[in-house]
């Protein structure tokens, strides 16, 4: 029944805690996520795009009067499903979302491909959660996979943005570089290690370059793994 119907009879026996303890308890749970209406925090959101101008994951996670983003996540099914929700649904307000998942599924479809191609020889390491894929080779060495993204041209020379993951530096490394217009490889390299732990920018002509090896065709990659392994 809803506590609207409940009889109650105040005092009836010993209370185990005081009167105020026991007010305070109940704001506690009443503010708890879980007792919260989907509209409610939908009006949350809602007042974060009004004051910020606009919503992303790290605001959302800095909002102390908000939820998590997982929150909305198990509650609308995605961020993007909450965002539409209350009107933030304009294509331009979905441009990285869209270009980071077009990016991920280019990343896995290549390491599936790597792993057919070389079945005895490759298997794909994913420990669940957040956790990124990655490649390993049946000698033990694993090969972490970076997808990096075009960022336009520069005297006919493509620019880069490299993302190191920095507890995947020290493996040996495929950077895939993306066309003009990020939506399939450009170029493939293997690198022995990554060697810096920042966002950066290279360009094709770059001298960082010559520290890995240019894959011609995707067959060459065991071979081209196994030479980077030694150089190590």
């Amino acid at each position: 029944m809803p506590e609207s119907e409940w009889i109650c009879t105040p005092n009836a026996f010993t209370p185990l805690v005081d009167e105020t303890t026991f007010q305070h308890a109940q704001g506690l749970l009443r503010g708890r996520t879980i007792r919260k209406s989907n509209e409610e925090l939908l009006d949350a959101l809602r007042s974060l795009f009004t004051r910020q101008g606009r919503l992303s994951l790290q605001l959302i996670k800095e909002a102390s009067e908000l939820p998590s983003p997982s929150t909305y996540r198990g509650r609308f099914g995605s961020l993007r499903r909450a965002y539409e929700l209350i009107g933030y649904g304009r294509s331009a307000d979905f441009g990285n979302v869209d270009l980071r998942r077009r990016t991920q599924s280019l990343r896995e479809e290549l390491i599936g491909k790597i792993q057919v191609m070389f079945p005895t020889e490759v298997s794909i390491v994913r420990r669940g959660g957040r956790w990124r894929s990655r490649l390993r080779l049946k000698s033990g060495h694993i090969v972490s996979v970076l997808v990096s993204r075009s960022l336009g041209k520069k005297s006919q020379h493509f620019i880069w943005q490299v993302d190191p993951v920095v507890h995947e530096r020290r493996c040996v490394t495929l950077i895939i570089f993306l066309n003009m217009g990020n939506s399939a490889v450009h170029e493939m390299y293997i690198f022995p290690t990554m060697d810096r732990t920042r966002r950066f920018h290279v360009t094709a002509d770059d001298i960082w370059m010559k520290r890995g090896e240019r894959l011609e065709v995707l067959s060459q990659f065991l071979e081209a793994v196994k030479a980077a392994s030694r150089k190590r």
